[in-house]
């Protein structure tokens, strides 16, 4: 963790060194800071994981308990699954950093996001989202505008897999117990997505130049890898307030706040 904000620190520097020799004077760049929540709907088959064998382990336990008391049991997979709590999707708090960037009016966008992940806070999660849409401006120069963007999203969560299965779990005792389990390193498979992405939100500028930006904002992301790659899926849903400072891109002029001494106002 120390180490990435070590690179992320030092590559915002070299950006603002380099900007006025080597940056477009139309490209836009704003870093944010992001703290939500999301719902992860991992699908997982969880006969096919390692958490089979801990189901092989306790039916072997209680069936050879009540045949000792002399009575024929059958402990089945559901009965498993419904004394851990067993889930297809849960809830997450998430936080982290993102870079976004455009060019001028243009309805494009860039995004690149250190989040953790959707499956288990103690991780991280790196993503780029390349799409369409961009803020849309609501009145007359009182700061409030509508996002609306859409787009693909290649993402590496490195809390997808172990985490994943182990916050399946409702039950807390077991959640922690089932942990034993993980010698393999990516349980589920790869830790890479693609996705689908689509981002609705509503926020305001702050400041007279429109330099720093707050908001809510509401997403979802479907997961599109092939599941002869990965069976068990990224598919989320979330929501997250942000707050967003401009790192490059031209600052408004101050005759859009104020008149212009020689009459009308510039666009």
């Amino acid at each position: 963790m120390r180490r990435f904000f070590t690179i992320w620190t030092l590559s915002l520097l070299s950006i603002s060194i380099l900007h006025a020799q080597f940056f477009p004077s139309k490209l836009g760049v704003r870093l944010g800071l992001n703290v939500g929540a999301s719902r992860l709907y991992h699908d997982i088959d969880f006969q096919s994981t390692v958490v089979n064998a801990d189901f092989q382990r306790v039916e072997q336990y209680v069936e050879e308990a009540f045949e000792q008391e002399g009575i024929e049991y059958d402990y089945t997979w559901e009965n498993y699954a419904k004394a851990n709590k067993l889930r297809d999707s849960y809830i997450q708090p998430r936080f982290g950093f993102s870079l976004h960037v455009t060019y001028g009016n243009v309805p494009a966008f860039l995004i690149v996001d250190a989040m953790s992940s959707t499956s288990g806070y103690e991780r991280m999660a790196y993503s780029g989202t390349l799409g369409l849409g961009k803020d849309f401006e609501i009145g007359d120069n009182i700061g409030l505008f509508l996002t609306c963007m859409g787009g693909y999203k290649l993402v590496w969560d490195k809390g997808f897999g172990d985490k994943t299965i182990v916050n399946s779990f409702g039950d807390k005792f077991q959640r922690e117990k089932i942990q034993q389990y993980f010698g393999a390193k990516e349980p589920l498979g790869s830790q890479r997505g693609n996705l689908f992405a689509l981002r609705l939100g509503l926020g305001k500028e702050i400041g007279e130049a429109g330099d720093m930006s707050a908001g809510l904002e509401g997403y979802g992301e479907l997961d599109l890898t092939d599941r002869i790659q990965r069976q068990a899926r990224m598919t989320n849903v979330g929501i997250q307030a942000y707050f967003r400072f401009k790192l490059l891109g031209n600052k408004k002029e101050a005759d859009n706040f104020y008149p212009n001494p020689a009459g009308g106002r510039k666009n």
